[in-house]
């Protein structure tokens, strides 16, 4: 019998909501889009190539549609009211097949870059956090599945190993 040995897979990063709710207000005091932007990764999960290709046709009263996601796959992404707020303010003078921001992949990267304080984070750092969030907020698996886009159950269930090393973390703080 021939055994092979597999590299592990390397858990995904992300940080927790406080420091999310740090970035935001960072962004907030500076400026109003990159605060938008952030918030979008943050509260859907969305990839970076999504967010960038996002349309003013695409935002609705309680959805964003994405349209050739990863896969050529296209989904629909629910979001809360007060984001939609926002998002119908900051499009206001659009037109509906004008995109949201004309930025490229590396823009965003600047602008998430620039207020992420003391972490290491990138637009993918916030879909990770998002994902582990919905779930830790007992968020069903499924449709996290659908919310990210992924054809893999199995993909999506990495995030429960996240939250597995935060039980332990937790664990480990108890006092005996």
């Amino acid at each position: 019998m021939v055994y092979v040995y597999t590299k592990p897979k390397t858990l995904k990063k992300y940080i927790d909501k406080t420091k999310v709710d740090s970035m935001l207000e960072r962004a907030r005091s500076d400026n109003k889009r990159n605060y938008l932007i952030i918030l979008i990764l943050w509260r859907t999960g969305i990839r970076n190539s999504e967010l960038i290709h996002l349309k003013k046709k695409d935002i609705k009263h309680d959805e964003i549609t994405i349209r050739q996601g990863k896969g050529y796959k296209d989904r629909i992404v629910p979001i809360d009211s007060s984001l939609y707020d926002l998002l119908s303010f900051y499009c206001s003078d659009l037109n509906q097949e004008d995109d949201l921001f004309k930025l490229s992949d590396m823009s965003i990267r600047n602008i998430v870059h620039k207020y992420q304080g003391d972490d290491d984070v990138h637009p993918h750092t916030l879909r990770h956090s998002f994902a582990v969030n919905y779930l830790k907020s007992n968020g069903n698996i499924r449709c996290l599945q659908k919310i990210l886009g992924h054809s893999d159950l199995n993909v999506t269930a990495e995030y429960l190993d996240l939250i597995g090393d935060d039980i332990k973390e937790d664990y480990k703080k108890l006092k005996w």
